[in-house]
């Protein structure tokens, strides 16, 4: 490998790790905020439903059963982000342990078959994580080192806007309890 392809290598393994851990600490955020955001609207709800037998004189029905409908909304974006989370926490971690068992193997000489690594790997995966799998590794063959970081960057974006519309669909059920409100 000359200079040149070992600059251009460097720098595509810095920007997937770049990428990779802010995909890793905006997504741990994302996925606290939501939690956040889900328990307290719960907590709302359940004492409101323990308790609608004694407000119904002060609260509109139809107003508490429309922002359930929106919590529960909410509660599928919350889900999906979930999702996402856990696998951008998985698929940096094992970014992470990636590396840091590459750097030992090439500390040690040790040579590895890495088109038999990427085989093994993908025949770990089911539908459709091999099919990513499949295809960043066809980019990574190509030199393309970054891929991996890019791909969790994408996902934790996914989640934020996932985590935007869940923070909607919460507002819009608190304003249709506090619309209800009959006082």
């Amino acid at each position: 490998m000359n200079a040149k392809e070992a600059e251009a290598l460097n720098t595509s393994l810095t920007a997937s790790e770049v990428l990779s851990t802010g995909a890793r600490r905006l997504s741990a955020s994302l996925d606290s905020f939501s939690g956040w955001l889900l328990a307290g609207f719960g907590v709302t709800y359940g004492l409101l439903l323990a308790n609608i037998g004694s407000l119904t004189p002060y609260l509109s029905i139809s107003n508490v059963k429309s922002g359930a409908v929106c919590f529960l909304v909410a509660a599928c974006f919350g889900a999906a982000q979930k999702l996402i989370a856990a696998y951008v926490a998985a698929g940096t971690a094992a970014a992470d342990d990636g590396r840091v068992s590459g750097k030992e193997l090439a500390k040690k000489d040790i040579q590895l078959n890495v088109e038999s690594m990427y085989n093994q790997v993908n025949q770990g995966l089911l539908w459709p994580w091999r099919n990513f799998n499949t295809s960043m590794t066809d980019k990574a063959r190509a030199g393309d080192y970054a891929v991996i970081g890019r791909f969790h960057a994408k996902a934790s974006q996914i989640q934020c806007y996932l985590v935007v519309l869940q923070a909607l669909a919460s507002l819009v059920s608190a304003a249709l309890l506090v619309g209800g409100i009959a006082i």
